[in-house]
């Protein structure tokens, strides 16, 4: 028996796979092509009408949330003056309400939600026996804005009330809808359904219960007969073009396999006979199939991924070297620092609990001052450190609240007053307050001018200024430092770095000090800049402050 070839085998494959099958589908395709079309129209007009309806609520139901959240701080709010300011700023930022206004209970709409055009208006009690309201409107066509974007196929939306009023209908469209009305049958206990009586124009409603509407989307005998015919055209001419497609695709493929199976066949031919330099070189394109592609790289992939391994080997290697030194910094630079602390919180107080000496309250009270102090320089430390991994994973929480800058500041002075270093200060009586967490606030101080303490040179004065320059306040700490290098100068802000280096250390700390501090002021949107040509001065302004 003759064995065909690939070319004739495949001709007769085409014939049998291809002609007859496409002549099938043409006939099954022509007789289901209107119900598959009208399922489509179907669906998405039951999308659309969801869409609708939850857009609509869903904005509603923000605004009246954000009036709520208005009306519960206005009785906080104690003139006449302020509140119209508190207005004023609502709408100029928000941007969401207009008209806003204060009416009595007698004065509200009707029903719950009023549509004067495309206004929709709201309102909520500001007093606990609700006879005052807050009242504001919002402008319900951003809504239809995007309904007109999504209704890529011009369908007609209509929106009722349950009283079968119309409030809006989209697209501008000038119709009776009472023709709407009275095809619309709403089944019990359902949300939505779909009614009317031709199939190819699906009518479909959608009910929301706040407010309570009812969204109707209508396709139009026009939009049916357009979407129809385009598919039948579409799926004819797909079918031929597919069909030319396919001969033309597979006459290509074999030609190509054809080729590079006689180049396999060369191949194997003399590596069978001993020469075994012979390459197979394939004529490649995108009809050379992947098994004759692989046979011939397989060597070349294999290398590849090997090389592909060792370099993410090494990239997890340097990840591991710098996490191992991380944790040696923090180790040791912890260790270091705690046991100063700890040696004298232990050492004064075994002297206070011996019995066979007698201490003198002086020298008692100077003792607990010594624990007391060593206990809030290891209390600082902790929370130094418990705070670092929230800033690296941005997981921080804040209480933000109006500070008293100018008041933190002395109190955070007194906190830190030493009797070797000196504090000028000049704080403005009109310093403007800021919005803070006050805590974190408060951490950032201790650290700065504590900061200035230890590298103070010559134990020379702390200047410390705080002004509103413009109305911003803007806090500088300044202190007189040795030399600082330029390269230490560029990673003041990272982790473990110090103004003195690791031989010639002088000053206590962990290093982590102005790291935590960069970390909280952009956290509180805080600018924080350093200058350290000639002196130290530590600059921060307080973008977020009282007006």
């Amino acid at each position: 028996m003759k064995r065909l070839k690939i070319v004739e085998q495949t001709i007769i494959v085409m014939v049998f796979a291809v002609l007859i099958p496409f002549i099938t589908i043409g006939f099954i395709i022509s007789n289901i092509s209107q119900q598959s079309v009208r399922s489509e129209l179907t669906t998405n007009a039951i999308l659309m009408s969801q869409m609708v309806g939850d857009a609509y609520q869903n904005y509603i139901k923000y605004s009246q949330a954000q009036l709520n959240q208005m009306a519960s701080g206005f009785n906080y709010i104690e003139n006449t003056m302020a509140k119209v300011q508190y207005f004023d700023e609502i709408e100029a930022k928000t941007k969401l309400f207009k008209n806003i206004d204060i009416v009595e209970k007698d004065r509200l709409p009707k029903g719950p939600y009023e549509i004067n055009g495309n206004k929709l208006t709201l309102y909520s009690p500001i007093d606990k026996q609700n006879q005052y309201y807050l009242i504001a409107q919002i402008d319900i066509d951003i809504i239809n804005q995007l309904i007109e974007k999504e209704n890529q196929q011009n369908r007609k939306i209509y929106i009722f009330d349950y009283d079968s009023h119309e409030l809006i209908t989209s697209n501008a469209i000038n119709q009776n809808t009472n023709n709407v009305l009275d095809d619309l049958v709403i089944k019990e206990n359902i949300n939505s359904g779909i009614f009317g009586e031709n199939k190819n124009t699906p009518k479909v409603y959608y009910k929301i219960d706040s407010p309570n509407w009812l969204i109707i989307v209508d396709t139009t005998k026009h939009v049916t007969d357009k979407t129809i015919n385009k598919a039948r055209f579409r799926i004819i001419l797909s079918l031929c073009l597919a069909a030319l497609f396919i001969f033309v695709m597979v006459g290509l493929y074999t030609s190509y396999l054809y080729i590079n199976i006689r180049q396999l066949f060369k191949g194997i031919t003399a590596i069978s006979k001993g020469n075994y330099d012979k390459k197979i070189h394939l004529l490649k394109s995108v009809f050379t199939p992947f098994e004759i592609v692989f046979l011939t790289k397989e060597f070349n992939y294999m290398a590849n991924k090997i090389s592909s391994s060792y370099e993410d080997l090494r990239n997890k290697n340097h990840e591991l070297e710098k996490l191992n030194k991380f944790r040696e910094d923090l180790i040791n630079s912890t260790s270091h620092e705690f046991r100063t602390p700890l040696t004298s919180i232990i050492g004064y107080s075994s002297r206070l609990l011996r019995n066979d000496i007698k201490l003198d309250e002086t020298t008692k009270t100077n003792s607990l001052k010594v624990i007391i102090q060593q206990a809030q320089r290891l209390s600082s430390m902790v929370e130094d450190l418990l705070v670092i991994p929230q800033l690296d994973s941005l997981s921080l929480k804040f209480n933000i609240e109006e500070i008293d800058l100018g008041n933190s500041i002395n109190k955070t002075l007194e906190y830190l007053k030493s009797d070797v270093v000196e504090f000028k200060t000049d704080i403005d009586d009109g310093l403007n307050w800021i919005y803070a967490d006050s805590s974190r606030l408060e951490q950032i101080l201790v650290n700065l001018i504590d900061n200035a303490i230890k590298y103070s040179h010559n134990n020379a004065p702390i200047e410390i200024e705080a002004k509103n320059i413009g109305q911003m306040p803007v806090l500088k700490i300044k202190n007189k430092c040795e030399k600082i290098s330029d390269e230490i100068k560029d990673k003041l802000f990272e982790k473990f770095i110090r103004a003195d280096s690791t031989l010639t250390r002088t000053t206590r700390g962990t290093g982590l000090g102005l790291y935590i501090v960069k970390g909280l002021c952009d956290a509180m949107n805080i600018n924080i800049k350093l200058d350290c040509e000639d002196d130290f001065i530590i600059t921060l302004e307080f973008q977020d402050y009282v007006k």
